[in-house]
């Protein structure tokens, strides 16, 4: 009778031991991630390859000689990580790159894109990402690349799509590169991703001496100068200052800024810009002048 209950006992520790094994590769894919990985999402596969050739899209498409490309990419070197998930269609794909963005603190957003503005899904499925399962709508889909600027640069690029009205899928790149990413193509890209929010913060803003230093700045006045003439109807641009003790001194400051940069950007149509001194907090706590931006809703 005792060898008995011996024995089952050694059975039920055989199966308890077999079932944590079985259980443990699901728990270990939760531990590695740096950020919470989207309700219910399903990983599909997941490869790390170091030192390898990225290619990095960050712009529209475009189409020459029967060959889709991005009118600004970058080939870089880095470590990739990356992870395929699989999701149920009760979500928007807009909704998993919100889920992700929130959690990139300090990044900036390189490029993004949604639904036909993304062109072709089948280029992203099968040029860029290799994987011909990420082949869907291209009313359906959704492209996005943040950076968090650092040594090595941390760069995520996530592409999301419906394929099917049961099936939806998005493809989530890690990447670690030292390479530059930026140049004046590319800030100037940058500013027109974050023109097409209803409201915040625009980069390119460089004073010196409390003006506009007009040459280091010339990536954003150049853009804010050529906008189509509807976005400059609707467009408010608002001047910061921080530096001083006293309000009074960063109301000047800021006037000071929204004067000279109204005139810098005057072509045909004059851009509604005011100073508001240090009346909204920076962003990232950054204390130096900083420029905000407001659109109008459309009529």
């Amino acid at each position: 009778m005792q060898l008995s209950v011996m024995s089952s006992h050694k059975q039920v520790m055989k199966l308890f031991c077999l079932c944590s094994l079985l259980i443990l590769p699901s728990i270990q894919v939760q531990a590695d991630s740096p950020f919470d990985v989207f309700p219910r999402a399903e990983l599909v596969e997941e490869t790390q390859v170091d030192n390898t050739e990225y290619r990095l899209v960050l712009s529209e498409l475009k189409r020459k000689q029967a060959i889709t490309s991005g009118e600004v990419e970058r080939l870089i070197n880095g470590d990739v990580k990356r992870q395929f998930w699989q999701l149920s269609v009760n979500h928007e794909v807009e909704q998993v790159l919100e889920h992700f963005l929130s959690q990139w603190k300090g990044a900036h957003v390189l490029y993004r894109c949604s639904g036909l503005d993304c062109g072709s899904s089948n280029f992203w499925a099968n040029k860029i990402f290799k994987n011909a399962k990420l082949y869907g709508r291209d009313a359906n889909q959704a492209y996005l690349v943040a950076m968090i600027p650092g040594n090595p640069n941390k760069i995520f690029v996530l592409y999301a799509v419906q394929r099917s009205k049961q099936k939806m899928y998005f493809n989530l790149d890690q990447i670690l590169s030292s390479d530059a990413l930026t140049d004046e193509e590319v800030e100037r890209q940058q500013l027109m991703v974050s023109l097409q929010q209803e409201s915040g913060w625009l980069e390119g803003l460089n004073i010196v001496d409390g003006r506009i230093d007009e040459k280091q700045s010339e990536v954003l006045l150049s853009t804010l100068k050529n906008l189509d003439a509807s976005i400059k109807r609707r467009l408010y641009l608002i001047a910061h200052c921080y530096q001083a003790n006293n309000m009074a001194d960063n109301f000047a400051c800021s006037t000071r800024i929204a004067q000279q940069l109204r005139a810098a950007t005057y072509q045909g149509l004059e851009i509604q810009v005011f100073g508001h001194g240090a009346l909204t907090l920076p962003p990232e706590d950054k204390l130096k002048p900083q420029l905000r931006f407001m659109l109008w809703p459309r009529q």
